[in-house]
């Protein structure tokens, strides 16, 4: 996380031979493919992570099953709402939001450009595999995701599994070209501040998205952006409070706010109006930063200091 890694160009010639979903498992692949080029204005805004947890904890991105809801029939002119001026945020529950948002950059009509957001360290689980040989012959994964590690108060492996099953979907579509305006779709973990603080023993990785990873309304401005949809699990889906300060900035703006909802397809081709959220801020909750970079940390046992030789990247 300190050191700026030598990123391979995936769409350099020979990188990628069959386009298959096995050969985007590397770190720097899935860095590229969910999130926008070097040149594009969005990329300061691109979290690195997750991804370089895949590195450094070894981690085995798997081929999984598509949800339901991403496998849904589309009606006439789902996305059309997907076009340059338009900001997305995809806030769904972990691998849902990484699914939703691989299809919204394959399906759209203008292509699109993917910023994640998933700022927390995995827990490496002994039980799990860390280099499967012959993965590529292995069956996908089921959804939704079974054998969720307990341990940790986010399991984020179902997040990179989806990223590697959509890979080439996405590859496919960047390869084509994208206009250098192409909206810009933010991948955010519902997760991540409404899950439940673990235990003592248990690693703490849940976390907030901070200002770092939000384009203040001047930004958005300079660079076209007239408006936001946020995407979420159903109508009645509340932006999670670390966005609703964010959100309010950007109305106050003049940005038009609209929704889409997972569970309602004619949102799909229409996205609805949207009134801003009651801003709620974050003030007095702890979010445990990790050592190395993100946050997670090991919640100490209480013979235990604070924190200790368990504190850091992966525990």
């Amino acid at each position: 996380m300190r050191t700026a890694p030598r990123l391979t160009n995936v769409f350099a010639a020979g990188v990628i031979r069959e386009g298959l979903w096995h050969e985007f498992r590397a770190y720097d692949r899935l860095f590229r493919l969910f999130g926008p080029s070097r040149r594009s204005p969005w990329f300061p805004f691109h979290c690195p992570t997750l991804f370089a947890a895949i590195d450094r904890l070894n981690l085995s991105p798997q081929l999984i099953e598509l949800a339901p809801e991403v496998l849904a029939e589309r009606p006439p002119e789902a996305w059309s709402w997907l076009t340059p001026g338009t900001l997305t945020i995809v806030e769904l529950d972990g691998g849902l939001a990484a699914q939703i948002g691989g299809k919204l950059v394959a399906e759209s009509p203008s292509g699109a450009q993917l910023v994640s957001t998933f700022d927390h360290w995995p827990r490496a689980n002994p039980q799990r595999a860390s280099r499967i040989s012959g993965v590529q012959n292995l069956p996908a994964l089921p959804w939704p995701p079974q054998n969720v590690f307990t341990g940790v108060a986010i399991d984020s492996m179902d997040v990179i599994h989806s990223m590697v099953s959509l890979a080439p979907e996405i590859y496919r579509r960047l390869s084509n070209g994208i206009d250098p305006d192409a909206p810009p779709i933010w991948l955010c973990d519902r997760r991540r501040v409404r899950t439940v603080k673990p235990g003592p023993g248990d690693y703490d990785n849940r976390y907030f998205i901070d200002d770092s990873l939000l384009p203040t309304p001047l930004v958005l401005r300079q660079h076209g952006i007239a408006g936001l949809v946020y995407f979420g699990p159903d109508a009645d889906a509340v932006p999670s409070d670390d966005l609703t300060v964010w959100l309010n900035q950007c109305q106050r703006a003049g940005m038009a706010l609209r929704r889409v909802a997972l569970d309602d397809v004619r949102t799909w081709v229409t996205p609805l109006p949207m009134a801003a959220p009651a801003e709620r801020r974050l003030a007095g909750r702890k979010f445990p930063k990790s050592q190395i970079g993100g946050f997670g940390r090991k919640i100490p046992e209480p013979q235990e200091g604070s924190g200790g030789s368990f504190s850091g990247g992966g525990g």
